[in-house]
């Protein structure tokens, strides 16, 4: 194994994302394992660090310090950052969608969002790690459309 692909990568060019060279943020291995389809788990290196690339026009979802690319074709759900669509999950462990909180958000309809999410949070059922692509807490992702909603 060559240098770059070592797991103790410390280069910083190493959180780029090859395809859109931003910068990305690091993601638990369990997070691919719960998103990769099967056939593309079969060639994940579980001992490299990966990263997530948020950018909204980048068709890659992760990618290692080797500079392997998992594209959005290659995970089971759509991702909430590179898709526009109203039915995407926000909110992935408990199905809040941008169509469901705006319609909640308009129509003053309860639980809130967030309250309900928090709530969730609290008693300890969310599932971010295996459920949302991101492999983090969601919660800033809806509190920020909402906040884009209400400036509208």
């Amino acid at each position: 194994m060559s240098d770059c692909c070592s797991k103790n990568e410390t280069n910083n060019a190493s959180e780029l994302c090859p395809s859109c060279n931003l910068k990305g943020k690091k993601v638990k291995i369990i997070t691919l394992k719960s998103m990769l389809k099967p056939i593309v788990l079969n060639k994940l290196n579980a001992s490299l660090t990966h990263y997530f690339c948020p950018t909204h026009n980048c068709n890659v979802v992760y990618y290692d310090t080797c500079k392997k690319m998992y594209l959005l074709s290659e995970v089971k759900v759509s991702v909430h950052q590179k898709d526009n669509s109203s039915n995407v999950p926000i909110c992935y462990c408990f199905g809040w969608t941008k169509e469901k909180i705006e319609q909640y958000i308009e129509k003053e309809l309860s639980p809130y969002p967030v309250d309900h999410i928090r709530e969730n949070i609290k008693e300890d059922r969310c599932g971010c790690e295996v459920n949302n692509p991101q492999g983090r807490c969601c919660l800033g992702n809806v509190t920020g459309y909402i906040k884009d909603l209400t400036i509208i």
